[in-house]
């Protein structure tokens, strides 16, 4: 066989493999910061899910208390590139990740109604004055920080009664 076709061969009978690069230990956040690199030959990108699986099996860890993020494939495909987050436990993982993650993850519910929405509230709450202004103060809908902390709870309880 020639050299080109032999390389060819091997490639499609390897399975995904995962290097991890740039291991940080931040000590400060109680996390591993690491760069993902993934090969996939044959295959489609991998889900985050298969890959918190194989960072589980690597670093010893709980699902749960890994995060991967910002996923690219190299055109062409074979490769891919990414970031994963793995935290000591879960309480750091509550206190530290950005909420538009934890919202991705499902710890706290989506944001209800659309955004125009939202913004048409905030021009009217411009154009208005007195007791009208605290009207729709009450009635429009936020995330305050109160009930978002008290849905982290209820998450973390769920996670402790298992």
């Amino acid at each position: 066989m020639k050299k080109k076709n032999l390389n060819f061969y091997l490639k499609s009978f390897m399975p995904l493999q995962l290097r991890t690069r740039k291991v940080l230990v931040n000590k400060l956040l109680n996390r591993r910061q690491l760069a993902v690199e993934l090969i996939h030959p044959q295959d489609p990108t991998p889900s985050q899910a298969q890959i918190t699986q194989l960072l589980s099996e690597k670093y010893k860890t709980d699902v749960k208390n890994i995060v991967v993020y910002g996923l690219r494939t190299q055109y062409g495909g074979n490769r891919t590139n990414g970031f994963a987050l793995i935290y000591d436990t879960q309480q750091y993982l509550l206190k530290y990740e950005p909420k538009f993650r934890l919202r991705r993850r499902a710890i706290i519910p989506k944001r209800e109604g659309s955004r125009k929405g939202w913004k048409e509230i905030k021009s009217k709450l411009k154009k208005t004055r007195g007791a009208e202004k605290t009207k729709i103060y009450v009635s429009r809908k936020t995330d305050k920080r109160e009930v978002i902390r008290a849905q982290k709870e209820n998450y973390l309880k769920g996670i402790q009664g298992k």
